[in-house]
């Protein structure tokens, strides 16, 4: 039986710098890490030595959002970065297909639609955008996320996900908003925020910290879970409890809240692992961390309530539940694949590339 709580490091693959994005062909078993050498490195783990296969160069900053598209003829991989751009590459012969100037500001997230016709990409333009995936050519903007914070300070557009049927398009952003859309529309389906992953300081710094770092459907589509941090008492460090909140997002009502145990930091990336489990990762003071939950059995069943409302709902006051299991991972973790069929979980972070399982 498949158990993510037994999650053991299999091998390790050491870099210089840090990687900021990941994307896999897991049918082929390669891995394409961005990194902050402006780089992408691809892995191919079934070689014995552990070190790039290949490293390809085009961007002029820190690779920062990664997708991999199986689309006929040529498989495809898509980067964005501190440089506003999207590049898509020939997945197999590292060649550059097209070049795109995508966003008014760093590009932080990029998500595949699940049939692979489009993607979609967010950038501190405060902007969704949405691409054809074979042409590159763009097929929507999603706008709303407001261009600053409520106290007058810059914001940003940090995480992207894409419901498992295509239909509905989610974002968040600095100030712990979620926005979710129709894809095919543009409508706005639904909006809320989860006010305990935004901190601002109004005495010392007078600075803004935290936000939705990371987002995801659950397989049903019904839920979201959003990750981030909880509240800083010092602005100046990643100091607030690694937080995620899973949200019955059509109400909109918080299902259930997920804490670290402890562990101080902010949850860069999540995802669900079937119906039962989710995971997370991240970094911050205590180090950088791999955490494992099963919040099934403590949740609710979504509700197939008509979206549509945009009004914000205040949380209920729910017990955060604990990990089944946490790993110190040695440094920031800031993205992760999982292989669920091989059992294998591919994590990448700073000084390093990981991959651990569970069977």
């Amino acid at each position: 039986m498949l158990d993510p709580a037994q999650l053991k490091s299999k091998a390790t693959y050491p870099r210089p710098g840090a990687f900021y994005s990941l994307a896999g062909n897991l049918a082929n078993r390669r891995l394409y890490a961005g990194n902050s050498d402006h780089s992408i490195q691809v892995f191919d783990l079934t070689a014995e030595k552990k070190e790039p296969a290949a490293v390809w160069t085009k961007h002029d900053n820190f690779v920062s959002a990664l997708a991999f598209v199986p689309r006929p003829p040529a498989r495809l991989a898509i980067s964005g970065s501190y440089d506003r751009t999207l590049v898509w590459w020939d997945a197999d012969l590292g060649e550059v297909v097209r070049t795109v100037t995508a966003h008014e500001g760093w590009v932080r997230g990029l998500e595949p639609f699940p049939d692979g016709c489009r993607l979609a990409s967010v950038g501190d333009d405060m902007l969704v955008r949405l691409w054809e995936t074979d042409s590159g050519k763009p097929a929507g903007v999603l706008a709303g996320h407001a261009l600053h914070t409520p106290q007058g300070h810059p914001t940003a557009l940090y995480a992207v996900a894409i419901s498992p049927d295509g239909r509905f398009v989610a974002s968040g952003d600095r100030v712990s908003e979620v926005r979710v859309w129709e894809s095919d529309s543009g409508k706005l389906a639904q909006m809320f925020q989860v006010p305990i992953l935004y901190t601002y300081d109004p005495r010392q710094r007078k600075r803004s910290i935290g936000g939705i770092r990371s987002l995801t459907f659950s397989p049903d589509g019904g839920r979201l879970a959003v990750g981030g941090m909880g509240q800083v008492e010092n602005v100046d460090g990643m100091a607030g409890k690694a937080r995620i909140e899973i949200w019955d997002w059509r109400q909109p009502t918080p299902l259930a809240a997920l804490e670290a145990e402890g562990h101080k930091g902010i949850v860069n990336h999540v995802q669900f692992i079937g119906n039962d489990w989710l995971v997370g990762a991240g970094g911050g003071s205590d180090d950088g961390f791999l955490a494992v939950w099963r919040p099934d059995a403590t949740l609710p069943a979504a509700t197939a309530a008509t979206a549509g409302a945009t009004s914000s709902t205040e949380p209920s006051e729910i017990k955060p539940l604990a990990p089944v299991r946490l790993i110190k991972t040695g440094g920031h973790t800031h993205r992760f694949v999982l292989h669920e069929a091989a059992g294998e979980l591919y994590a990448a972070g700073h000084g390093k590339l990981e991959v651990l399982g569970w069977l």
